[in-house]
């Protein structure tokens, strides 16, 4: 069955640009690499002619197309199959290769302007098998986060409100269910029988705080307290940072408890959701969704559903996807075959044309 492609491939000639050639009029001929095969569309899309195949280790196409055609020559089946142009960039490269190309690719970064996932990583645990030189190297690539991605969200139903594996930045702003907040624990929380108000005091501070702003108030042991409040009253800012300490907001009844015991250390917490005009940098990250079965919205801090993905996990998740390739039947080779029979030969009508397996350019010298 041994059908080396090159075989197939028809030449060109060209004008010989050597040196030691005695005439203008001498050729060379050349492989035509403009000439390309490929596998027709009614088969290349029609995974009924293919199985899918996970590349193993360093295996290379040759090593591909022998496992499945007994014959490493037709390597260029296996490329054709899965559109690959450059095996350079579109094969699994060997294990040194990868790390080679991690450490000329990572070795420049100011590693001073990378965040870490860990400052007391541990070389040995990560990953016994990268024995970089350099361990600041080292810790910018298994250190350094390439991204955030988000993990799956499933309400109290078991329906799934955010879908896992979505990219996102490391420093939200408020946009659709993803609220960039400001978060502040609480020192106290009262309901005042005398103005009907509850008064917050904050164990830090918000920024920005005002009247008519949307506050939501979470882990108070008396549930009559959380849930979402519109601020009535600012009690205690400083006016130069804006640092509110102290606000109150409205019940419309009377809580059963007017002064719940807190949590020692605090768990109480208030969340203010930045506007997208804030240039006040958020503290904590939310993702809020409606929860049908709760009949409220929830919001789920970013710890709890947010993902740092180094930059060895990201190259890795890219060369990783290069081994999921399609492999066409034994079966349907002879059809290949005969379309490269077809496609290959040059027709005759052209005024290059030699033979079917030849073609010779003008030679423009002659008219010099």
């Amino acid at each position: 069955m041994t059908k080396p492609y090159f075989r197939q491939v028809p030449n060109f000639e060209y004008v010989s640009r050597n040196p030691g050639d005695k005439y203008i009029s001498e050729y060379i001929p050349v492989k035509n690499l403009f000439k390309r095969g490929k596998i027709r569309e009614d088969i290349f899309g029609n995974l009924k002619f293919f199985e899918k195949y996970q590349i193993i280790g360093d295996e290379r196409p040759d090593n591909v197309a022998f496992k499945f055609y007994n014959d490493e020559t037709l390597d260029w089946v296996v490329l054709l199959s899965n559109n690959i142009l450059n095996i350079q960039s579109e094969w699994p490269v060997t294990q040194e290769s990868f790390d080679k190309f991690l450490l000329d690719k990572y070795r420049s970064i100011d590693i001073s302007s990378m965040n870490f996932l860990s400052e007391d990583y541990d070389r040995n645990e990560i990953d016994s098998q990268r024995p970089f030189d350099d361990e600041a190297v080292y810790k910018v690539i298994n250190g350094g986060i390439h991204h955030y991605e988000t993990e799956e969200i499933k309400n109290s139903l078991g329906i799934t409100a955010l879908k896992a594996g979505i990219k996102i930045n490391n420093r939200w702003r408020t946009s659709g269910n993803f609220l960039a907040m400001s978060n502040s624990k609480i020192e106290s929380i009262q309901y005042n029988v005398t103005n009907n108000i509850v008064e917050v005091d904050l164990q830090d501070f918000i920024l920005t705080l005002k009247v008519g702003d949307q506050v939501q108030i979470s882990n108070v042991s008396e549930v009559q307290y959380n849930g979402k409040h519109t601020v009535t009253g600012i009690f205690s800012e400083d006016t130069e940072s804006k640092r509110v300490n102290k606000f109150g907001f409205e019940l419309p009844f009377v809580p059963n408890v007017t002064n719940p015991i807190l949590a020692n250390p605090r768990k109480e917490e208030v969340l203010f959701t930045l506007p997208e005009t804030s240039e006040v940098t958020a503290n904590s990250y939310y993702y809020e969704y409606w929860d049908e079965g709760l009949g409220y919205s929830v919001q789920i801090p970013s710890s709890s559903f947010v993902r740092a993905v180094t930059n060895y996990e990201y190259e890795l998740q890219l060369e990783e996807a290069k081994r999921n390739i399609y492999i066409l039947k034994p079966i349907y080779l002879n059809v290949i075959f005969n379309d490269l029979d077809d496609i290959m030969p040059y027709k005759k009508g052209s005024q290059q044309y030699v033979t079917e397996n030849l073609k010779r350019a003008d030679n423009a010298r002659l008219y010099e």
